[in-house]
């Protein structure tokens, strides 16, 4: 943990967003013993107002990553901006077999466009896989399913694209798996049905609402290799 701790001193002293970083690396070892005595629970971790301030720090995403499990997250904060959604799915391989135990690692914009809190991108858009605000990691269970309770992000301002969800995914054996990379809403203002050809050429999952205008659900099926 003391590299860990080092690493988030470093990365306070570049991310403008992170200067109430002078406690980082206790408060992240911390969580790290709540969650793994189960004191704590992810959804608690990172949807904490107090607690926004270390998420684009990667030893706090390292231990976000590290106690992820089978069960259903939430990721942003009451009072975060932004249509509330639920994301649901299975993950099966190509045979169809639901894949059990898979971590998947999603991030998006907020209701802005935005990947961080002072603009768009993180570090001039390369930083947004590893630091972007809103993000989680959880694992399916034994029937291959998945969920968890965000907002729906916007596209990024003053551009085309839709808003969607960035997706990675690795097996019980750490082996990364090929999926979709981004998971995409029909009723996006942006989905035209051109952008919608584009987004299906690109191999991305889009899914309608499901739920009602106040509680949207969105199901989509993953095929991982």
């Amino acid at each position: 943990m003391t590299k860990n701790i080092i690493t988030a001193f470093l990365l306070c002293s570049i991310i403008p967003q992170m200067a109430a970083c002078q406690n980082s690396g206790d408060a992240i070892s911390n969580i790290d013993q709540q969650l793994k005595q189960g004191k704590t629970t992810i959804t608690k971790v990172l949807s904490s107002d107090s607690l926004m301030y270390l998420h684009s720090l990667t030893p706090f995403r390292e231990v976000i990553k590290a106690n992820a499990k089978a069960e259903k997250i939430r990721i942003v904060t009451d009072k975060e901006p932004g249509k509330r959604i639920t994301v649901s799915g299975l993950v099966v391989n190509k045979s169809g077999e639901p894949q059990k135990n898979v971590l998947i690692y999603f991030y998006h914009t907020d209701d802005r466009g935005w990947y961080a809190d002072t603009g768009v991108h993180v570090l001039t858009n390369s930083g947004d896989f590893k630091h972007a605000r809103l993000f989680g990691y959880l694992k399916t269970n034994d029937k291959g399913e998945f969920s968890f309770e965000t907002i729906r992000p916007n596209g990024y301002p003053q551009s085309d694209f839709a808003g969607h969800i960035h997706l990675q995914f690795w097996d019980e054996n750490r082996r990364t798996l090929h999926g979709p990379g981004e998971f995409q809403f029909d009723e996006d203002p942006r989905m035209t049905p051109s952008r919608k050809a584009a987004s299906l050429a690109d191999g991305y999952l889009i899914s309608k609402n499901t739920g009602t205008a106040e509680k949207m659900v969105y199901v989509y099926k993953v095929i991982v290799e």
